[in-house]
């Protein structure tokens, strides 16, 4: 008999713990996977958090460098030249070098292809070229050329040729190649 009490506490004793293994893996584990996720979104959630709040920090600065840009586009876009102006600054170069004893002699434009070229979103600035031929002494028409620097819009003078001929000495007469940097979009604001 003592043989059939051990057997029966033993089976009574397998069954309550495999009941407890049972118990742990049906009903404790998913709280514990449950209470891993929270704490994990949690952990997530505070990292957001801190991110959001170094970005907040950032604002006033970001705010300033905003309008920084803004002011420099602005500045970048009033030295370009609206397309429908062109033919006007040239005209403001040549009474510039007259004021500074400097004539223009010729003014080659660009070809027909150059000047129907529409400008577009992704290059809404372009280089028309200019080849004009000025006459004037060497320092006039040197002192001419640097004063490009200080005109309104964006003016580029990349090459040049210096001719010294007899029957103008003292004068020189120099073939500058003149970028105007246009845009069509330059009137509208678009840059």
């Amino acid at each position: 008999m003592a043989l059939l009490e051990r057997r029966v506490l033993l089976i009574g004793l397998v069954v309550c713990i495999l009941l407890g293994v049972f118990a742990f893996f049906v009903l404790y584990q998913p709280q514990l996977k449950a209470r891993q996720a929270s704490t994990a979104e949690v952990e997530d959630l505070n990292k957001q958090l801190e991110e959001t709040r170094q970005r907040v920090k950032q604002m006033p600065r970001l705010r300033a460098r905003l309008v920084e840009l803004e002011e420099a586009n602005a500045a970048f876009s009033a030295r370009v030249v609206p397309r429908d102006e062109v033919l006007t600054t040239v005209r403001r170069l040549a009474d510039i070098a007259q004021g500074q004893r400097v004539r223009f002699l010729e003014v080659s434009p660009p070809g027909l292809d150059t000047l129907l070229r529409e400008e577009t979103s992704s290059t809404p600035v372009r280089s028309v070229p200019f080849m004009v031929t000025v006459q004037g002494r060497y320092m006039d028409v040197g002192r001419y050329v640097e004063s490009l620097d200080r005109f309104p819009y964006f003016v580029r003078v990349p090459d040049f040729e210096v001719t010294a001929r007899e029957d103008i000495r003292p004068e020189i007469e120099v073939k500058l190649l003149v970028n105007l940097y246009t845009s069509s979009l330059a009137s509208g604001g678009r840059i």
